[in-house]
């Protein structure tokens, strides 16, 4: 089975705030430059952000283990919040966080959807006692 893009996001100009949105501005738009791209498949989460040095972190969906949904009031008010992705390293838990993404709980929806469809574990639930 091929790889098959759902979702692509940015983080919004939007969750700089009205501040960073001046400073920005007399800075020729530079801090927007390296805003997060998040990048949705059926395999893998991509998060590439930086302007002078870029990092990419792939998840893979069947390490994903909780998708958690964070807005303060303000961004409440403009649509936007941060989608935090908890998933399992060996035995490390590492945490993830989607920056600024719009309407975040489509986000966090679509991510559990992938998911439920290709990692979660099917067949009859079996314990280790």
């Amino acid at each position: 089975m091929s790889e098959t893009i759902i979702l692509e996001a940015r983080e919004t100009k939007r969750s700089y705030g009205p501040l960073w949105l001046v400073l920005s501005v007399l800075m020729l738009g530079l801090p927007f430059l390296g805003r997060q791209r998040i990048t949705l498949t059926n395999e893998r989460i991509t998060i590439v952000q930086g302007f002078w040095t870029k990092v990419r972190d792939d998840i893979e969906i069947f390490r994903v283990r909780d998708v958690v949904v964070k807005q303060s009031l303000y961004q409440r008010i403009i649509g936007i919040g941060d989608v935090v992705v908890k998933s399992m390293e060996g035995r490390t838990e590492e945490q993830h966080v989607l920056r600024g993404v719009a309407d975040p709980v489509t986000v966090s929806e679509r991510i559990r959807d992938v998911w439920n469809r290709n990692a979660r574990p099917s067949g009859p639930a079996t314990t280790l006692d």
